[in-house]
């Protein structure tokens, strides 16, 4: 067994657009008739059956013996009536599982996703029954995703968005991004709940060996406020979910594994 060695240098050039995730995927369209929701009974029984028999239990367990992620503050959840949509930052191939199997649960969690997430054969269908949405790439296909959004708030689900859109291993800071997907909640009157990933030390026997435990935090709900419109509504909703992020991503008991750095202009 290897120890884990901390300071590995990583070189970015755009903290928007660059994308750590080497998965190396040839993205398939979404198409403009794609299919947000299961239609078929069949294949509606297996999503649930997918989700709640086999997914959430198996990925409980395998936080409990492997993750170890600590979840911390799950009870604001419990006073949203309606549904709500989650914003968190993107530091994990593995975290997309975590609002399903550890937060929402038992409430059905959609997770907006790269086209990546449903374009590997196989496996995009065990995703796309586990509740990934991938991003439209057209006007039509557009229309029909934020529609999906609608119908699902309005039956009390819950959506996850990660709004860093690219995923940066183990970055103990919060990179910026627009106000626009908050637009999702605004528009709909509906809850934006903020969630932050930070890292701490493990602790144990097998602390050298073992890579920075994950912390989630969740945020008190904020709501719409009638007097803003949807563009106003979700400028807000925006600032205060980066306050909530950066409040914990600059706490000094962080521990970061990489060291992520600009490149120098040649």
């Amino acid at each position: 067994m290897k120890k884990v060695e901390y300071g590995k240098i990583i070189y970015y050039n755009d903290l928007l657009k660059d994308d750590f995730a080497n998965t190396n995927i040839n993205a398939e369209r979404i198409a403009d008739d794609y299919q947000y929701f299961l239609k078929n009974p069949l294949a509606r029984l297996g999503s649930f059956l997918l989700l709640y028999l086999i997914a959430i239990p198996f990925l409980t367990l395998a936080n409990f013996f492997v993750f170890r992620i600590k979840i911390i503050g799950r009870r604001h959840l419990r006073k949203i009536k309606t549904g709500y949509i989650l914003y968190g930052n993107h530091t994990a191939h593995y975290d997309a599982f975590i609002p399903q199997a550890l937060i929402t649960r038992p409430r059905k969690t959609y997770i907006i996703a790269h086209p990546d997430a449903v374009s590997i054969p196989f496996i995009k269908h065990l995703t796309r029954a586990l509740g990934a949405w991938p991003l439209p790439d057209t006007v039509k296909s557009s229309m029909r995703f934020l529609e999906a959004v609608t119908i699902a708030l309005k039956n009390k689900k819950a959506i996850a968005v990660y709004p860093e859109a690219h995923i940066w291993p183990f970055y103990t800071g919060i990179r910026p991004f627009p106000a626009t997907s908050f637009q999702y909640a605004s528009r709909n009157n509906v809850p934006a709940v903020p969630m932050v990933t930070t890292y701490r030390h493990p602790k144990g026997l097998l602390k050298r060996y073992r890579t920075p435990r994950m912390i989630v935090r969740i945020g008190a709900p904020i709501y719409p406020d009638p007097m803003l419109n949807v563009k106003e509504n979700a400028a807000k909703m925006h600032e205060e979910t980066l306050t909530f992020m950066n409040t914990y991503a600059q706490r000094i008991d962080n521990v970061a594994l990489y060291q992520y750095l600009p490149k120098k202009a040649e």
